[in-house]
């Protein structure tokens, strides 16, 4: 039978005795996995026991494709890379953009799972499903770009890479696969798990790609999406350069930017991160291959050799959590900073809020067991600095490298409320007290917060929403505009609909950043592109049924692990500590209000008030097995 858009098949790896197999599951199993973290998050409860630690070999490391994704057309390059976390040891998953999703699917397979840990460092090459193992200790201890150079001339400079750097190796939590030089699968330590089964890099050689259905079809949803980019002004903001990265002194200012740890929400220097200021560093676009819409922006630093400018792609989240989170005004040093975290392996994001915390205990006066703490804000020398130290575990980095968390629990009392973080993973850079939103997002997404977790309430505000927001909002029920720090039912049915609808967009590795509701895309063209590359009759409907069914998943993983109902919240600064200043003065979240917010969010789920799906919720999504295998109990 021919299968159009995606192989079928699955390609298990055991790094401890090379051994490899592939697993063709049932059409059934396609129609109802998908991809991405959903597809991910099934292997996960069925083939690694519960309770184990992240970095114990039977915890599995997961690449992964979807149905649809990987062809060269718009929003299809994602890729996807899953495990157990080693910050959260909750469900972990990272999404990427670039080549390299292109290519995973061109492999000739949708996904890699690896098993166990190679007893020397190993990389892996597959091309066409077949799979070669090949000695990495000359590798190991180099930088990204170093070693994908060394890669290519090994294997050819045609391949594609995902590979760890230092950080990677030495264990850091917040450590990510860099794919292709530059792209950061970053969230949730997925570089760290692939360190602790001392895999260098997975190497993928050679075009074999399925047949999609109607090539003519996804060719015109494409074309349409390009007609349309830049009548579309959130869309056009991506294109154009310099892109998202350049968005603190604009959107920040509206929502109340994230400066020195949360601590204020007005930043001095503002003014340095106007876009052409970016404009002086900028280099190219990059490349997600079929996409008319490249929003990852390259950017370099000067003519410093230390800093190598094919690392330099940015995403939007850099700006702010190493920027105003650290009190640093200087655009340059996000740059030089940015370039580090691509070659040596480092998520920015909990990087950021590592940092902060540290100095934010120093400025509080907590001294490490080891002495001072050697960081304050605005430190850029001291950052760069830290960063390789971190990487490297040398010194005070090696406490930092445990992530925020664990770094405020060895620091001792007063480091302990300045660790921003929820379920472990630290917080994104996108202020919850203004954006209710991501409020909810942050404390109830079974992988922690994520600044992507679903649209942001500043896109629908009453006052400085985009003008085209509603358009195709409305086609999930969002019929009205709604103020972005409102906390109430209504704004509860908002973040459902929304939450599901990028879950679904995660669950299929569709870029969030082509798709719907507020980017050229609509939910009936996901759809749309969805049959035309899979062949299936298929709708809007069962494209939401897979984010459900993504969340009820991942829900049913972290219980396992031993996630409650308490874990979904947020720290307690949102909630104690109001808005000092600005149009947003004396805003700040109401435990109670937040905590009726939740119930109502999990009841809509079909969850109990525990949290815990209900079993006539997993029945309706083909997922009654986690109860009868044990996984769920039965509520």
């Amino acid at each position: 039978m021919t299968r159009f858009g995606y192989h079928g098949k699955i390609l298990h790896i055991d790094l401890s005795v090379r051994r490899v197999w592939i697993e063709e599951p049932a059409d059934l199993f396609w129609r109802l996995y998908g991809g991405g973290g959903l597809l991910a998050t099934y292997y996960l409860l069925r083939e690694s026991p519960a309770g184990i630690d992240a970095f114990d070999p039977a915890n599995l490391l997961i690449f992964t494709s979807s149905v649809m994704a990987g062809h060269p057309y718009v929003g299809l390059a994602r890729y996807t890379v899953a495990a157990k976390s080693p910050l959260t040891q909750g469900i972990g998953e990272a999404r990427c953009e670039g080549p390299y999703g292109m290519a995973l699917k061109g492999s000739g397979v949708d996904a890699l799972i690896f098993h166990g840990q190679a007893a020397e460092p190993t990389v892996v090459l597959v091309e066409d499903g077949q799979v070669t193992f090949h000695d990495a200790t000359s590798l190991w201890g180099q930088p990204v770009a170093r070693t994908v150079d060394r890669l290519e001339e090994q294997f050819g400079r045609e391949v594609h890479t995902a590979v760890i750097g230092p950080a990677g190796e030495h264990l850091v939590r917040f450590a990510s696969v860099v794919s292709d030089r530059s792209y950061q699968a970053a969230r949730m330590g997925m570089g760290a798990v692939m360190g602790s089964k001392s895999l260098k890099a997975v190497v993928l050689r050679g075009d074999h790609h399925p047949p999609v259905a109607d090539p003519g079809r996804c060719a015109d949803i494409t074309e349409r999406y390009r007609a349309k980019m830049r009548d579309n002004s959130l869309t056009r903001w991506q294109l154009d350069p310099p892109g998202f990265s350049a968005w603190v002194h604009l959107h920040g200012l509206d929502a109340a930017l994230c400066t020195r740890n949360y601590q204020d929400s007005t930043f001095e220097a503002v003014d340095r991160y106007e876009a052409q200021r970016f404009m002086r560093r900028y280099l190219h676009e990059g490349d997600c291959p079929g996409c008319p819409n490249n929003c990852i922006k390259f950017f370099g630093t000067d003519d410093d050799i230390r800093y190598d400018p094919r690392a330099g792609a940015i995403h939007q989240e850099i700006t702010g959590t190493l920027g105003p989170n650290l009190g640093i005004g200087d655009l340059d040093t996000i740059f030089r900073a940015n370039v580090l975290c691509n070659d040596l392996g480092l998520d920015p994001t909990s990087l950021g809020f590592t940092l902060s915390m540290a100095m934010e205990s120093a400025q509080r006066g907590v001294r490490s067991p080891d002495g001072p703490i050697p960081l304050h804000f605005g430190d850029s020398v001291g950052v760069l600095a830290m960063i390789h130290d971190i990487a490297y575990r040398r010194g005070f980095g090696d406490v930092l490298a445990e992530g925020a968390q664990r770094a405020a629990a060895h620091l001792g009392p007063g480091a302990e409320a300045c660790a921003l973080h929820v379920k472990g993973l630290e917080l994104a850079c996108f202020e919850p007290r203004t954006q209710t939103n991501l409020a909810l997002g942050y404390a109830t997404a079974p992988i922690g917060p994520r600044y992507d977790i679903c649209e942001h309430d500043w896109d629908y505000d009453t006052e400085v929403g985009w003008e085209h927001t509603l358009d195709s909002s409305r086609t999930v029920g969002i019929l009205q505009r709604i103020s972005m720090a409102y906390l109430g039912e209504r704004k509860v049915r908002n973040f459902k609909a929304l939450m599901t609808l990028w879950s679904s967009a995660d669950a299929l590795d569709l870029c969030i950043f082509a798709g719907a509701p507020t980017r050229v895309l609509t939910l009936r063209d996901m759809a749309e592109l969805l049959g035309a590359v899979t062949g299936w009759n298929t709708s809007s409907y069962e494209l939401m049924r897979f984010g459900e069914r993504r969340l009820h998943l991942m829900r049913v993983f972290n219980l396992r692990e031993g996630f409650t109902a308490a874990d979904d919240t947020l720290p307690a600064r949102f909630f104690n500590e109001p808005i000092a200043v600005g149009r947003w003065e004396g805003v700040r979240l109401d435990y109670q209000e937040f905590a009726a917010a939740i119930r109502t969010y999990y009841r809509m789920m079909g969850w109990d008030d525990e949290g815990r799906p209900l079993y006539q919720t997993l029945l309706d999504h083909h997922l009654e097995w986690t109860v009868l295998d044990g996984h769920a109990g039965k509520v």
